[in-house]
């Protein structure tokens, strides 16, 4: 319990509270500030990303967030787009397995291939905070804790996609 405390207490944003846009430009900050946000999450995340990138998501910390959040609250839902499934799958990446094991509270499907060109890729916490790269093959982005109004904005986006976009029934029947 105390542990819990410290990692509050060391905590410097807060989600639905610090509303303040940070620019970072490393793989580094972008893990370090996609895990608080997940870390932070009660209820939903989002991501659109061009192949679920190995330098931020398939970290052991981060993989831990989004299971701790399934296992604190069974109503939650995490959805995750992306445009290229070859690479995590042949990767192996730590979401895939995730997913197959919490599946009632974890999708993961490929995007439209109307909806492929599209350069950015963000994270969304539970609609409040929002890690944004709008060149998703960069790791310059934009970080705010308590954006709803941008939130938003990316989530009617990404719900369209997601209308349209199918499951990866590659992620639920290959073990690699």
């Amino acid at each position: 319990m105390d542990d819990d405390l410290e990692v509050l207490e060391k905590i410097e944003h807060q989600l639905g509270k610090s509303d303040e846009n940070i620019q970072i430009d490393s793989s580094d900050e972008n893990q370090n500030l996609s895990l608080e946000l997940v870390s932070q999450a009660s209820k939903t995340v989002d991501i659109f990303t061009r192949d679920l990138a190995v330098r931020i998501y398939d970290d052991a910390k981060f993989i831990t967030a989004l299971r701790d959040l399934v296992v604190r609250n069974d109503k939650t839902q995490i959805r995750i787009l992306i445009i290229d499934p070859d690479k995590p799958i042949k990767h192996g990446h730590r979401i895939i397995e995730l997913a197959r094991r919490l599946s009632s509270s974890i999708e993961i499907r490929h995007v439209h291939i109307d909806n492929r060109s599209d350069p950015q890729s963000f994270l969304i916490a539970d609609g409040r905070g929002i890690l944004h790269r709008k060149l998703a093959s960069r790791f310059e982005a934009t970080v705010n804790f308590n954006n709803p109004l941008f939130c938003r904005e990316c989530l009617t986006h990404f719900d369209e996609v997601w209308g349209r976009s199918q499951p990866v029934l590659d992620f639920k029947r290959l073990h690699i």
